[in-house]
């Protein structure tokens, strides 16, 4: 027999555990809640409330050209996280954009994704140019045969023979029978023709930003200095994605080529092959001031 103080301390009790477990249940069900429909941060909202304008464009993309990826995306709890996530699935269907969106490394800004569309150019420009002692050796070597992009450039013509003195001893007496100036693109599109020999014509036009290609042709400074084509357009995206894939083939190819020229053992025999091949062809005009003799 209990007496009624210890009724009324169970009853008591019992309420109170009653309540603590409809307590419990209750946060139970909103974490389950909040789980499955994954409501956005106070920080995403926060910038969402920031750049309203810009948010509502990144989302008009993302349903553009990743519609069955919109939930996934904008999931993400900040705007870099989110435009990471787009890089890396657009990629998949498209073309590359520039890593830093991918690496999630760009400002947490929509405005860095949306100006333009912000692929990763290939150009060979006036300062890859300049550092062609920092490349590999078949890209020297392949470089050296031609005139310098912009003839008139003393500095360019300096550099250019002073790559001959960079050279392996095995190299050197060949790059000497190169005339000093090097031969001319146009010389290069006449001589080099073939499966062998077109991925050095190439070359010629890809130092000329020649190629034809866009991706090929433009280099960081003309890109960043408002050489980009146009804005985010779904013709313009899809001509890209082709250009891309052009490029791609058209550079390993050339790569190809520089890697036949440095060969550890047969390098300098494909190089003086290489010299030979276009000494034997040269014309009067392949060359600025004429033809030197081999």
């Amino acid at each position: 027999m209990y007496d009624l103080d210890t009724l009324h301390l169970m009853n008591d009790r019992a309420y109170e555990e009653y309540h603590r477990k409809k307590a419990i249940t209750t946060l139970e069900v909103l974490r389950e809640k909040l789980h499955n429909t994954r409501p956005p941060s106070i920080s995403l909202l926060l910038n969402v409330f920031q750049n309203a304008e810009t948010y509502n464009e990144f989302v008009v993309l993302v349903r553009e050209y990743l519609p069955e990826r919109e939930r996934e995306i904008l999931a993400k709890t900040s705007p870099h996280e989110q435009m990471a996530c787009f890089a890396s699935h657009f990629e998949e269907r498209y073309l590359p954009l520039h890593p830093s969106f991918k690496e999630g490394e760009c400002e947490d800004d929509y405005r860095e994704i949306l100006r333009n569309i912000p692929v990763t150019v290939m150009g060979f420009g006036w300062e890859d140019y300049h550092e062609l002692n920092d490349h590999r050796l078949g890209i020297q070597l392949m470089s050296f045969l031609f005139e310098p992009p912009f003839a008139e450039d003393s500095d360019q013509q300096g550099e250019r023979v002073a790559l001959a003195d960079g050279f392996p001893p095995a190299y050197r007496a060949e790059a000497q029978r190169v005339p000093t100036g090097g031969i001319t693109l146009t010389a290069a599109e006449r001589i080099l023709k073939g499966k062998k020999w077109l991925p050095l014509q190439h070359w010629a036009a890809y130092i000329n930003m020649s190629t034809g290609n866009w991706f090929l042709d433009m280099d960081n400074e003309m890109f960043y200095s408002g050489g980009e084509m146009n804005g985010w357009d779904k013709d313009v995206v899809e001509e890209m994605k082709k250009l891309w894939f052009q490029a791609q083939a058209y550079y390993d190819k050339m790569m190809n080529f520089a890697l036949w020229l440095e060969g550890e053992k047969e390098g300098p025999a494909h190089f003086k092959q290489t010299v030979d091949f276009i000494l034997a062809n040269l014309q009067a005009g392949d060359v600025r001031g004429g033809v030197k003799d081999g």
